[in-house]
């Protein structure tokens, strides 16, 4: 009898442990499989390739920009959770962002840049753009160095993929604001807030209903949608393939009536993350080398640019495949070098 007491006792207490994310779960391969979607859509332009009819570049881009934003808003909302305190939280994040984004864009002023300028080297770091270009690091986007791809297909661009860091970052920063005012205590409340944007989104702002798309607003929408879900992290660990099946319904719905957009956003955030809080014997592996999504995405155009330059006769196939070998090999550096130094230091904050 006693021996009968103490294994229902554990299995009631196993029950009411709160769920948590696999430890090898699929969120290395999907940001990192956003990443090389994000060089591939930029591969046309700067080879100036026209894409297959059927294919809309842009949106591949977009869409995987999306992911980041939805695994960003999801995973930043449980670091919260599990950790809501201000300066941890603010730390951490900077500690995600800044180095990697400070050694690229040192990297492109001062090394890169010197190197395949068309400038003499006194006129170049004479230049007042060459500094403007630092601007990147306080989230100011620059995209241009003087003298630097003037003559590519895609000119006067050092490093196309830096915009989107400023949105991300203003995502972390209002994550941070409702946090230290007490929004995210309750999470029904959170969740409402998330909600209440989603709706004044799809009600005002989706392309859709404007034709325009306007990533300020577009991006943190997918930011709340994770961050929306992270409120139900439990139920949605549980039962996340209810949420997929029910997301794909509404999508299906948004797009049958013309809401093609919007069901992008209907669709995407329950069905990636279903698949990114799962461990699959495949994906899961991704991360054995590290998470080199962020350097993959960082270094991506400054090489893509500097093939460009260096053999424009090269054929598409051919620059795209010498440009992802040295890319993930930039992104395992960058990984091993900075950003996994750098992430060390969170312990600081634990």
């Amino acid at each position: 009898m006693r021996v009968w007491d103490k294994t229902r006792t554990q299995e009631k207490v196993k029950r009411m442990e709160p769920l948590r994310l696999h430890p090898v779960n699929n969120f290395d391969a999907l940001r990192l499989a956003a990443a090389l979607a994000v060089l591939f859509s930029h591969q046309y332009p700067i080879t100036g390739t026209t894409p297959p009819a059927w294919m809309n570049v842009a949106m591949v881009g977009g869409v995987a920009v999306m992911a980041f934003f939805v695994i960003s808003g999801y995973l930043v909302t449980l670091s919260w959770f599990y950790q809501p305190r201000l300066w941890a939280f603010c730390a951490k994040r900077a500690l995600r962002i800044w180095p990697a984004l400070l050694t690229v864009v040192l990297l492109a002023t001062l090394v890169l840049g010197s190197i395949v300028t068309t400038l003499p080297l006194p006129e170049y770091f004479s230049h007042p753009m060459t500094w403007d270009y630092l601007h990147n690091l306080v989230l100011q986007t620059r995209f241009g160095l003087p003298g630097v791809f003037a003559g590519n297909t895609f000119p006067h661009t050092v490093n196309g993929s830096l915009w989107t860091i400023p949105i991300e970052v203003s995502c972390y920063a209002a994550l941070a604001a409702a946090g230290a005012c007490g929004l995210l205590r309750f999470r029904w409340l959170w969740a409402a807030i998330c909600a209440a944007y989603l709706l004044w989104f799809l009600t005002h702002k989706t392309v859709d209903l404007t034709g325009v798309m306007t990533h300020w607003w577009e991006f943190p929408a997918y930011f709340a949608f994770g961050s929306l879900i992270a409120c139900f992290h439990q139920q949605f660990l549980q039962r996340r393939a209810l949420f997929a099946a029910i997301a794909s319904a509404c999508a299906l719905a948004a797009y049958v009536c013309g809401f093609s957009y919007s069901a992008i956003l209907l669709f995407l955030p329950a069905v990636l993350l279903a698949v990114g809080t799962a461990s699959w014997p495949v994906l899961s592996q991704a991360g054995r080398f590290g998470d080199v999504s962020y350097g993959t995405y960082l270094y991506a155009f400054p090489i893509q640019q500097t093939v460009r330059l260096l053999a424009p006769d090269l054929g598409f196939t051919s620059s795209l495949a010498i440009v992802v070998m040295l890319t993930l090999v930039a992104g395992w550096l960058s990984w091993r070098l900075v950003e996994q130094p750098a992430l060390r230091l969170k312990t600081r904050w634990q």
